[in-house]
């Protein structure tokens, strides 16, 4: 079997609440990693972790009763790669993990806690090896659900129609010069609202 190398989060991104960032901290250190917490006056919290071949300091920005942690690391320590992947499932991160051997790299792709993605590269080729495709296409369902920005849109290009609208009534009494003007303007919303109802 392969040595792993090294582990290289190129993204990780955590989002938790207080209680949840406590949590995480005791992972650690039920793991046996030596970590320190240091307070910022803003309220925001500086999590360091410990292992044989230095520090990893990951920085959970406070914004109301969420910490949200936005970082990249490399580790060389096994236990603190296992105690990583377990916090990654556990407190659903998000993330590209990079499992390094000797001659080529396994590319993990992290969404809620769970592997989404998974390509073995050795130097220029990539391949395949895992995909959860539906996972990305619930996740992209929950989206377009979420999204109201077509809604919203098609309400802004009405209220804006009849604008115009009242604007082409005054205009055909008292410039009629503009008409042709507003009028290209009302075609243009026109088409604009066909293509957002289909």
């Amino acid at each position: 079997m392969a040595q792993r190398l090294a582990t290289n989060y190129a993204k990780a991104y955590f989002t938790m609440n207080e209680e949840e960032l406590a949590q995480f901290v005791s992972l650690f250190t039920n793991e046996h990693i030596s970590v320190d917490v240091k307070v910022c006056d803003n309220g925001d919290r500086d999590v360091i972790l410990n292992d044989k071949s230095g520090e990893i300091q990951l920085n959970f920005l406070r914004a109301g009763n969420r910490y949200s942690c936005d970082s990249s690391y490399l580790i060389r320590d096994r236990q603190l790669a296992e105690a990583m992947r377990k916090a990654m499932k556990t407190f659903r991160g998000q993330g590209i993990v990079h499992r390094i051997y000797d001659g080529f790299t396994m590319v993990y792709h992290y969404d809620q806690g769970s592997v989404v993605s998974i390509h073995e590269v050795t130097g220029d080729e990539e391949l395949s090896i895992f995909e959860n495709t539906a996972s990305y296409v619930s996740r992209e369902l929950d989206q377009l659900f979420q999204q109201t920005g077509g809604e919203e849109e098609i309400e802004s290009i009405r209220q804006e129609t009849d604008r115009w609208l009242d604007l082409r009534n005054w205009a055909k009494r008292t410039a009629p010069e503009k008409l042709s003007a507003i009028d290209e303007r009302l075609t243009a919303l026109s088409q604009r609202l066909f293509e957002l109802e289909v």
